[in-house]
């Protein structure tokens, strides 16, 4: 049960070309991809209108929709002249070329995305994988059934100094954890705070080299001066747009409080992300919770409205 990279469909919110158009092809001026941000008032039938017309042209058009504005990302050879049109279409606010200094995480070297799959499910494939940080149980403590059998989950996940091997049923990934001690041939890089796109990549890049692991990105969010976190729906936007490899969200590290993790997770799962982590209460409930910890009924009923949501936008 390797994490051997496979082919599979195009990332969610995606809008494909049946065949290359002109526009790709009449400058000999061409680039990578770019990103075209929407006007924060612009209604559906401008947004529609161009997707239409950059899909006429033969790009591929990946949408994510955050609560302020829409952010189309558009896979191709963009030549100087599709891009000044681009900046010409009605409720366009902004349109930004895309550089690349990678090339093993690259969607030119990989096309498709990249689907990990083992014990703890598929990890960028059609269904939304999503994942517990099982919290509150003493190792002396037997798990109630419902947690032990773990449904509707693919998997656990552990931090750095809690390694159980399972929870129940669900195989146990980790993050932060030394290379020489992982379980799976699996590792998240997480995006620092001050990290773009690029860099983040960069830094899976650096994973790739190596060539003995399967790789996921891992969003934790970006981080005001006070310490409180937020999701960067254009972060996630900017890397599916330019990497083959998958997206996880750490939602309770964006969230901080339990009450603000439903929004979160639904609204990464809006912007494209391909799996979600929650953290999840196992133990009495006569303890104290941590942090933006959810009860085990909580979490089964957030997974199942994740997945609806997630069959909606990947149409």
């Amino acid at each position: 049960m390797g994490a051997t990279p496979t082919r599979g469909k195009p990332v969610c919110g995606a809008r494909r070309a049946g065949g290359r158009g002109t526009g790709a092809a009449e400058s000999d001026t061409l680039s990578g991809p770019m990103i075209v941000v929407m006007d924060p008032e612009a209604p559906e039938a401008a947004v529609e209108a161009v997707i239409a017309h950059l899909v006429e042209r033969g790009f591929d058009v990946h949408r994510s929709s955050g609560q302020s504005r829409t952010l189309l990302g558009v896979v191709g050879d963009v030549s100087d002249e599709a891009l000044a049109t681009a900046r010409e279409l009605d409720r366009v606010a902004e349109v930004v070329r895309v550089s690349e200094p990678f090339r093993l995480a690259s969607r030119r070297f990989r096309p498709s995305p990249t689907i990990h799959e083992g014990p703890w499910g598929a990890i960028g494939g059609e269904r939304l994988w999503v994942a517990v940080e099982a919290v509150g149980r003493r190792p002396d403590e037997v798990l109630p059934y419902a947690v032990a059998a773990g449904r509707p989950f693919d998997a656990a996940v552990a931090r750095e100094g809690a390694e159980p091997e399972s929870v129940g049923a669900l195989e146990c990934l980790a993050f932060g954890r030394a290379r020489a001690r992982q379980r799976w041939p699996l590792v998240f890089v997480e995006r620092a705070p001050s990290w773009g796109a690029n860099h983040w990549i960069g830094a899976a890049e650096r994973e790739l080299e190596r060539n003995d692991c399967g790789v996921v990105l891992l969003e934790a969010g970006g981080e005001y001066p006070n310490g409180a976190r937020t999701l960067e729906i254009a972060a996630i936007a900017r890397a599916k747009l330019r990497t083959h490899l998958p997206l996880v969200v750490d939602a309770p590290t964006i969230a901080q409080r339990a009450r603000y993790v439903p929004a979160v997770a639904c609204a990464a799962v809006g912007a494209g992300a391909d799996g979600i982590v929650l953290r999840v209460w196992v133990g009495p409930d006569d303890r104290p919770r941590p942090a933006a910890t959810l009860r085990w009924a909580e979490a089964m009923d957030l997974a199942e409205r994740l997945r609806a949501i997630a069959a909606v936008v990947r149409r």
